[in-house]
């Protein structure tokens, strides 16, 4: 079961990435991407507004893919933390990540007009860096694929 408080809002208030545009809780302007850990999976559900269409009715690849990005970045971080024994809230010294690589593929396109649901997925462990499986869910379909790369301690 998911945890109730989304990672964003538990993470220590002077941390930077709070001012992401994809994923920062105190980014007024941002996408506030809510992001939870169940077991070893990132879940998220997220609601498109019409300005971020592409064509009307259906969302832009750039916003799917911040999407993407920003929620795959928070499932590594997560466990990365639960593995180190860190509660986001506390530390002050917590692990930083940054994404060095994306690759995404566009299966269908992505109706605004609906809940999204993000799933993501450590598949594998580098000595420093993590690769996450992310898709993104429209009405129970798989819209677009993602496979992203996160350095840990990138900054």
């Amino acid at each position: 079961m998911a945890d109730a408080v989304p990672l964003q809002d538990r993470l220590h208030p002077e941390a930077p990435i709070r001012h992401c545009y994809g994923c920062g809780a105190d980014n007024a302007k941002g996408l506030k991407l809510k992001s939870l850990l169940d077991g070893e999976e990132g879940i998220c559900t997220w609601r498109p507004a019409e300005h971020h269409c592409s064509y009307p009715g259906f969302l832009n690849g750039g916003v799917a893919c911040t999407l993407i990005d920003c929620h795959s970045a928070w499932t590594a971080f997560a466990i990365e933390c639960r593995e180190m024994g860190l509660d986001m809230g506390r530390a002050s010294d917590l692990p930083t990540g940054l994404t060095r690589a994306m690759s995404v593929e566009f299966l269908k396109p992505t109706p605004l007009d609906t809940d999204l649901v993000l799933r993501a997925k450590v598949i594998k462990k580098g000595r420093a860096s993590r690769t996450i499986q992310c898709s993104l869910y429209a009405n129970g379909d798989e819209c677009v694929r993602g496979e992203v790369v996160i350095v840990m301690g990138g900054l």
